[in-house]
C-alpha cells in the first residue's frame, strides 16, 4: 500500500497519507480569501488515512468555526486542517505547504464553497475528507 509523506519547510510539522496512491487523490484549490492568500492546495480522500505529527503547531480558526486549520509555529507553513464530526476525525492536506510529492504538473480544480451552510459543509466534509490521526500532534499554549 502507497504511503506518502510530507512536510512543512522547517520539518517540524510531517504529514502522512496511507491507503490510496497520489493519482487517486483529488486536487483542489478553494477559492476563498485565506486559501487564495496561502496558495493552499488541497488533497484528502475518505478511502486515505491521513497522519499528522508534531510539536510546533498553531490552530487557526474561521468562516463558520468549524474546523482547525494548522500551522507550524516555526516556519508558518499551513500544513492542513481538521474537523471533528460526530466524534470522528477528519482532514485535509495542503499539498504545496508539506511539499507532497506525486502531484506534480497537476491542476487543482477550483472550488468555491461560499453558499454552504454549516450543515452542508459538515456533510461534505464527512463524505470528501480524509479520516485523521492527530494523536501525535501537540499544540502550542
Amino acid at each position: 500500500m502507497k504511503r506518502l509523506h510530507g512536510q512543512c519547510h522547517c520539518g517540524a510539522m510531517r504529514v502522512a497519507i496511507e491507503g490510496v496512491e497520489a493519482t487517486e487523490l483529488p486536487l483542489r484549490a478553494c477559492q476563498c480569501g485565506f486559501c487564495r492568500r496561502h496558495g493552499a492546495v488541497w488533497t484528502s480522500h475518505p478511502q486515505a488515512e491521513v497522519t499528522f505529527i508534531g510539536a510546533q503547531l498553531h490552530n487557526y480558526r474561521f468562516g463558520h468555526r468549524q474546523s482547525d486549520y494548522m500551522f507550524c509555529t516555526e516556519c508558518g507553513c499551513c500544513v492542513g486542517a481538521a474537523v471533528e464530526i460526530d466524534g470522528a476525525r477528519y482532514a485535509i492536506v495542503n499539498v504545496t505547504g508539506v511539499d507532497l510529492p506525486g502531484f506534480e504538473g497537476r491542476t487543482p480544480e477550483p472550488m468555491v464553497f461560499d453558499d454552504e451552510t454549516p450543515e452542508t459543509r459538515a456533510t461534505r466534509r464527512k463524505a470528501r475528507w480524509s479520516p485523521a490521526d492527530l494523536t501525535e500532534l501537540q499544540p502550542s499554549a
